[in-house]
């Protein structure tokens, strides 16, 4: 892992030791070779704004437009941080900057991209500076010094002085009167006390020599923002416009092939139902076929008993022509009629009573009478309710 901070030049750092890189240096060439990186910037505007929490759109337009308010006249790609109840820190960084250093590592090796001021807070809170007073930070490169005002979360935008040899301290009340100011309305504490804090022993020792007993300590930390970029919790990151947007699009995606899938899911769910429903009536009516087949079986077999039971009755009666039979009477009834009831009656002669209905309601067909059924006495009565013949054979 690398560590990257820039500014007018570049520091970097692989975790133990730091090198500059001078702007006359090929940057491309210089960083090619890092693999992953966490990397922060100096240049970043900074406005502390209230907005409601919720919903996320409705704060994140508040927060835009109070931003451009200020900053309205170049293109920012800006991110917030939550600092307090329905309090944001508003971080914009000119996107031409974003696109300077994307051009120097792709996106896709950076790990994370903060403002050097989160990177600096960072180091502040991990050696215990607890930020319960409005503090004032030197970072001295050199050449450059870095002043940065923090009060709890909040911190204000990073100045740039040349180092020229001058007294550093009127820049440094400078830069708190300012600060203070800005976001008076927010701060915590409406005291302009303040201490300074400074990375180097012989600008601590000269600056502690103020008339005005100004508080000064000293952070044994050659280059804290990188320091501070060794642990980043923080779910700031700069990104393109195009790489949100692509971000999104890959969210979509997967949304869409989620739901896709659940609702291939459910259709296959269902065609499994309706082919089992399909195959389990496909098995109930093969079972309703072979049961109205053997209730079919059943009912000739009962007829054919019928048949030989009444059979040997009318053998039993030597007084009837044994070719006269019920069986005859029946062979000449039409398949339309269904035989309810029979009875022989015995008086001078032997007659035939017959019950005759329609089959499933079909249509009566003409009884012929021919044969036994020359004399046949044939009448319209109601059986069982419904419409039916009477027949009666005198044998």
């Amino acid at each position: 892992m690398n560590y990257l901070l820039f500014n007018n030049e570049i520091m970097v750092s692989d975790g133990t030791s730091v090198h500059r890189i001078d702007k006359g240096n090929d940057y491309k060439d210089i960083l090619g070779s890092v693999e992953e990186a966490n990397l922060c910037v100096v240049d970043v505007d900074v406005l502390i704004a209230a907005a409601v929490e919720s919903p996320v759109e409705k704060k994140d337009s508040i927060l835009v437009r109070k931003f451009k308010e200020l900053y309205q006249h170049e293109a920012y790609i800006i991110q917030d941080e939550r600092i307090d109840n329905n309090l944001f820190q508003v971080m914009g960084i000119k996107e031409q900057k974003v696109r300077e250093v994307y051009s120097f590592i792709p996106p896709s090796k950076v790990r994370s991209f903060i403002p050097y001021g989160i990177a600096l807070r960072n180091t502040l809170v991990n050696k215990k500076i607890y930020l319960n007073k409005t503090v004032v930070f030197v970072d001295d490169w050199g050449r450059e010094r870095l002043l940065t005002v923090f009060d709890g979360l909040k911190f204000s935008r990073t100045r740039v002085i040349v180092n020229n040899g001058e007294d550093i301290l009127p820049e440094i009340k400078r830069s708190q009167i300012d600060f203070f100011k800005k976001n008076e309305e927010y701060l915590s504490r409406k005291s302009t006390d303040f201490i300074i804090l400074v990375n180097n022993h012989v600008l601590a020792s000269e600056i502690s020599k103020n008339k005005e007993n100004l508080p000064v300590e000293c952070l044994d930390v050659a280059c804290p923002a990188l320091e501070g970029l060794k642990e980043t919790n923080t779910p700031v990151k700069f990104r393109l416009p195009e790489e949100i947007i692509k971000k999104r699009r890959e969210i979509e995606l997967k949304k869409n092939a989620m739901t896709t899938g659940i609702s291939l899911c459910v259709a296959a769910v269902g065609l499994f139902y309706f082919l089992f429903n399909k195959l389990e009536l496909g098995l109930v009516s093969n079972q309703r076929a072979l049961a109205r087949q053997d209730n079919e079986r059943l009912d000739e077999k009962l007829k054919s008993l019928d048949r030989e039971t009444y059979r040997e009755d009318l053998r039993k009666h030597k007084s009837l022509n044994y070719g006269v039979s019920y069986l005859a009477v029946l062979d000449l009834v039409p398949s339309s009629y269904e035989v309810d009831s029979f009875k022989f009656i015995r008086s001078d002669k032997w007659d035939l009573e017959v019950s005759l209905s329609s089959e499933n309601g079909k249509a009566f067909d003409p009884i012929p009478k021919v044969r036994i059924l020359k004399t046949a006495d044939i009448k319209d009565v109601f059986v069982n309710n419904l419409p039916g013949k009477h027949l009666r054979v005198t044998l």
